[in-house]
């Protein structure tokens, strides 16, 4: 009877702990919290929830989930006037920034930490401005751009940002 007292309360309190793992985990370049870099609109909605604010600049959009510490933008090739709408289901991921503390890579870096951390986990990781760190980097068209960004501030991660896929037109 104890025993099966003792699963039920480990499951109960490691099940919470995972799923909060996989909620705010970046992926290399690849996933956000379970959004896939090449995810549309519809699918950060599966993942994050309703966001809290949709700023629709005619081919981008701004989407904010605050509770997260997310803010996504998409975008949409218009073809003349008619089009879908980058903030709508179809909208493409441009790049997702992450601010919350309860963010981290799969390599251990973490909102909050030091740049001697980001370097002892990132060696390969390129300077882009002061306060950019290039984490992880993707070839488009024999170019390297970054994949995944961390920013800086008095020696300290205060943001990821995730870049979706490159396009030509």
């Amino acid at each position: 009877m104890y025993r099966v007292i003792g699963v039920i309360v480990a499951f109960l309190v490691t099940v919470p702990l995972a799923f909060a793992e996989t909620d705010y985990l970046i992926v290399r370049d690849v996933k956000i919290g379970g959004f896939p870099r090449d995810g549309v609109v519809a699918k950060a909605i599966e993942v994050f929830g309703e966001p809290t604010d949709r700023q629709n600049a005619g081919d981008t959009c701004l989407l904010r989930w605050p509770s997260h510490g997310i803010v996504m933008n998409t975008y949409y090739l218009n073809q003349g006037n008619e089009g879908p709408d980058p903030c709508g289901p179809q909208g493409r991921h441009t790049s997702t920034t992450v601010t919350d503390r309860r963010w981290r890579t799969s390599a251990g870096l973490k909102i909050g930490d030091s740049l001697g951390r980001l370097r002892g986990l990132y060696r390969k990781a390129k300077k882009d401005g002061p306060s950019q760190w290039r984490l992880t980097t993707r070839s488009f068209v024999g170019l390297p751009f970054p994949g995944l960004e961390a920013r800086l501030k008095n020696g300290r991660v205060v943001s990821f940002t995730v870049f979706g896929p490159r396009t030509l037109g």
